[in-house]
């Protein structure tokens, strides 16, 4: 295995030239800075800061032991995830990029974030890295708590045995990482939907940029994955397969195809990737590119970097260069207005009128009692009550099928099925139900940014009409996109065995009043017809009330399993309308703000010019012209890309 500093690609992140939308954004940001619109100068440090940390998140899914930990480690060419041979992983682990080798630990709610010995260990900062250094040993610590796995000798230094960790984050020094990806190891399934943990593993798929979705060469791909597979691209995210372990199955290439042939029956055609791991270390070790190559490691590296984190980069290069566009307009249209001031004096009077309704309008945009926060308000209650309402009927109807199904059962022997079952139609509910939160913000999105729009346009084009020149066209890119929300994971509590013991107390009870009858009969031979027939008329008693006693208990352990899944997911779905409705709220408040900033400025630089003398209006005349030329000329040195049809606001 390589060690933790070495790896397939520089430990250390080369410096790049900034890109032209960076560019965009630093002349644009210093522009403002100058003319005093710290607000645009804040916008666009943030736009800066995405375009620094693309932050492009794939989530590495599968069923158990199908190599996601060792395709992590032989990725990144280092030991990052556990990889014990009976154990399998219990809590996700996020690998992300840092300076050095570092590890953190999550603690479960209501506990403090620890590091390895059980102190508290150091929180995320605001530039993202890990700052808690980890050697080796640590980090083999780590993976025991991950993994759960029982140490019989005691590490160096050793986990804190009360530590309650809900997942961990490790940093690591590569060129992969470096470039914005975030890689996220989930505990493996067990039958897909019918897993307890699949509506958790989905919806954090859900808010990622790509699914790494692993399986290996054993045998085809079987239905359970590939209805994962297909419930993973309906969620949204891009979907990449996996196929592990091509260096153990000389018929790897008979699996491939069969699995390709499966994914197109089902509509579905990902990049298909054959890995083999040790191939990989031993090509790294050796420094041998052929056995790389041969590992097929090098394109899944290229497709991750090229397709996934470069495709997201594009992306907000190009929101990057609206939101420079937009500011840039802001400041034009000030000197253009004051230009206009200056030329013609003589029509300052209707320039003021003009300016005075557009600085009214947007300070009416700005207060709560704008058309667009009613529209906000009002349609945020009534996405809530649809929400809810579509929530409480999918989880009543499953009830019903719930109770349908354990009444046509016996549940002593199919509790197994019924358990998959169960988790297969609630997890898929669930998930149904984010598709219709995710439905109901689009067009919250649409409608309140569309109301947004209506109102401000008036006020634009009147501050627009008070250049005297048209300014260049700047594309609409205010309409905020719908927020893929991550970081909400849907913990669904697995129906714990309740119903199977007393099924086992019970049938143990009957089996004895049965032994007790064959014992009396043995005692009295004169009376065994008789005994025959009570006994059969007994057992089949027997039978039928420990069957309801059966269904009454596995009603029962259903009944409470889909409360706590209702509640959790009630919850989920109200954090998230939340998370919209504030995001939604904020970036339209700070636009409206930007807005009435823009008009109040507008007015200002006008009635400087109007009440400025002849002499000191031919000369400001010549400086703003000198602005406006030195601000363009700026910008033109810049290769701006063009807005696209994804420009919009980042999530």
């Amino acid at each position: 295995m390589t060690a933790l500093g070495a790896g397939p690609s520089p430990a250390q992140p080369q410096a790049a030239a900034p890109s032209p939308a960076a560019r965009l954004l630093e002349a644009v940001a210093a522009e403002a800075g100058r003319r005093g619109r710290a607000d645009l100068q804040a916008r666009l440090a943030r736009e800066r800061g995405r375009l620094a940390t693309p932050e492009a998140l794939v989530v590495v899914v599968g069923e158990f032991k199908k190599g996601k930990g060792t395709l992590v480690n032989a990725l990144l060419g280092a030991r990052v995830c556990g990889v014990d041979p009976v154990s399998t992983t219990l809590v996700p682990t996020a690998v992300g990029f840092a300076p050095h080798p570092t590890a953190v630990l999550l603690p479960a709610a209501g506990a403090a974030r620890g590091s390895l010995d059980g102190h508290n260990g150091p929180v995320r900062g605001t530039s993202d890295v890990w700052a808690q250094p980890v050697d080796a040993a640590q980090l083999d610590a780590l993976h025991d708590l991950v993994q759960g796995v029982p140490t019989t000798a005691p590490r160096t230094p050793a986990p804190a045995a009360d530590i309650s960790v809900a997942g961990a984050e490790v940093g690591l020094p590569r060129q992969l990482l470096a470039q914005g990806l975030t890689l996220l190891d989930t505990p493996g399934l067990n039958g897909g939907l019918g897993d307890g943990a699949g509506a958790a593993t989905l919806r954090a798929a859900s808010g990622a940029d790509a699914v790494l979705f692993v399986s290996d060469a054993s045998q085809e791909l079987t239905a359970p994955e590939l209805e994962l597979i297909r419930r993973l691209a309906r969620q949204g995210p891009a979907v990449l397969l996996a196929i592990t372990k091509i260096d153990v199955y000389p018929a790897w290439r008979r699996i491939v195809e069969t699995d390709r042939a499966h994914l197109r029956r089902a509509g579905l055609d990902p990049a298909i990737f054959p890995l083999a791991a040790p191939l990989r270390h031993r090509g790294l070790r050796s420094d041998r590119p052929d056995l790389d190559a041969e590992s097929g490691y090098p394109p899944l590296a290229a497709h991750l970097r090229d397709e996934i984190v470069g495709r997201r980069r594009a992306r907000l290069e190009r929101v990057a260069a609206v939101a420079a566009t937009d500011a840039l307009h802001q400041l034009l249209t000030e000197l253009e207005t004051e230009r206009a001031a200056l030329a013609d004096p003589a029509g300052g009077r209707e320039l003021k009128a003009s300016l005075d309704d557009a600085e009214r309008g947007a300070k009416r945009m700005d207060e709560a009692a704008a058309s667009w926060r009613r529209e906000l308000a009002d349609r945020s209650q009534d996405m809530t009550a649809r929400c809810n309402e579509d929530l409480k009927t999918r989880m009543r109807a499953l009830e019903v099928a719930a109770e349908a199904r354990i009444r046509a059962s016996d549940p002593a022997r199919e509790w197994d099925d019924l358990r998959r079952w169960l988790f297969g139609q609630t997890n898929d509910a669930l998930l149904t139900h984010q598709l219709v939160i995710r439905s109901e913000g689009e067009a919250l999105v649409a409608a309140v940014t569309s109301a947004f729009e209506t109102a401000s346009e008036h006020i634009q084009a009147l501050l627009e009409a008070a250049a005297d020149r048209p300014l260049t066209a700047v594309d609409d890119a205010r309409s905020p996109e719908f927020i893929q929300l991550t970081g909400i994971d849907l913990i669904m509590q697995g129906a714990r065995g309740g119903g199977v013991g007393m099924v086992i107390v019970s049938a143990v009870g009957a089996l004895t009043g049965i032994a007790g009858i064959a014992a009396s009969a043995m005692l009295a031979p004169v009376g065994i017809g008789v005994l025959v027939v009570l006994g059969r008329r007994t057992i089949a008693s027997v039978r039928d009330s420990e069957r309801r006693t059966h269904q009454a208990n596995a009603l029962r352990a259903a009944q409470e399993y889909l409360a706590q899944a209702r509640q959790v997911g009630a919850q989920d779905s109200a954090i998230t309308r939340e998370q919209l409705y504030r995001g939604l709220r904020d970036t339209l408040t700070e636009l409206a703000a930007e807005l009435a900033t823009s008009a109040q400025r507008n007015l200002k630089a006008s009635a400087r010019a109007i009440a400025a003398t002849h002499e000191s209006r031919r000369a400001r005349l010549a400086t703003v012209e000198a602005e406006i030329a030195r601000l363009q000329a700026a910008v033109d040195a810049v290769a701006v890309p063009g807005p696209g049809p994804d420009a919009r606001p980042a999530r």
